[in-house]
């Protein structure tokens, strides 16, 4: 079991779509930095619907996404992703087997 951490945008380069590639089903992909403004594009949340996704909430903060985050989520059922802050990244770091950071 895998938490793969995507930092970087989908603008900037394909580390999503690799992951995604390469995902197992009981794998994890946390969002941090500018790869959560990913969540904005609806053919993301298509794509990343079948993944147990997560999402750092101080980036979500840092890049003032808040409202739009939640009406994203609001939307969504079941939920698309779990909102998470450090404690539980490092909780969910230490839950998986490995931490690979694209």
């Amino acid at each position: 079991m895998i938490l793969h951490q995507i930092q970087t945008s989908t603008h900037c380069d394909n580390a999503l779509n690799t992951c995604l590639r390469y995902i197992h089903p009981n794998d994890s992909i946390l969002l941090s930095g500018d790869a959560v403004n990913c969540l904005l594009q609806t053919q993301w949340q298509q794509r990343l619907a079948a993944v147990n996704l997560l999402v750092l909430q101080d980036d979500i903060q840092a890049r003032g996404l808040q409202k739009r985050i939640d009406d994203i989520a609001a939307k969504m059922q079941p939920q698309l992703f779990h909102i998470i802050d450090y404690s539980n990244f490092v909780e969910q770091s230490l839950k998986h087997n490995k931490v690979i950071t694209w």
